[in-house]
């Protein structure tokens, strides 16, 4: 059995970019909240939702956010840049208001994942590297 002591290998640390970097961080708030969602209903399983602003709302920012993942993989740095940095704070809107809403102890453990997600992404869209290149418009 050959550990790294033994052959002098080390793992190679490879640098993931921050548009990659903030596609995981949005699909791991996403998980949750789809995680947080179904548990709430789960909770009370006898009544379906009739209430037509939930039912606009809950399907509208789950498209908006999986637009901002699709986005941050195929749009150019910049304008990702500027629409994380637009989506996210709505988006920690919504995870205070559930903060607001909440009533058991799961509530309050979920939604401080939710803030600490969308801070990440908040944080990680601010400090893009930048470059001194000029640019071009290809």
């Amino acid at each position: 059995m050959h550990g790294e002591a033994e052959t002098g290998s080390t793992l190679v640390d490879s640098r993931v970019s921050v548009r990659n970097q903030l596609v995981v961080l949005w699909i791991c708030h996403f998980i949750l909240w789809i995680f947080g969602d179904m548990f709430s209903l789960l909770q009370d399983t006898s009544e379906p939702v009739t209430d037509i602003w939930v039912q606009v709302v809950a399907p509208s920012t789950a498209i908006v956010l999986t637009s901002v993942v699709a986005f941050t993989l195929i749009g150019r740095p910049n304008r990702v840049r500027l629409v994380n940095l637009i989506a996210a704070p709505v988006y920690l809107l919504f995870n205070i208001g559930f903060f607001v809403d909440a009533t058991e102890a799961w509530e309050y453990y979920l939604g401080v994942f939710y803030v600490v997600f969308i801070l990440l992404i908040i944080v990680r869209a601010w400090t893009w590297p930048r470059t001194d290149q000029p640019m071009t418009n290809t």
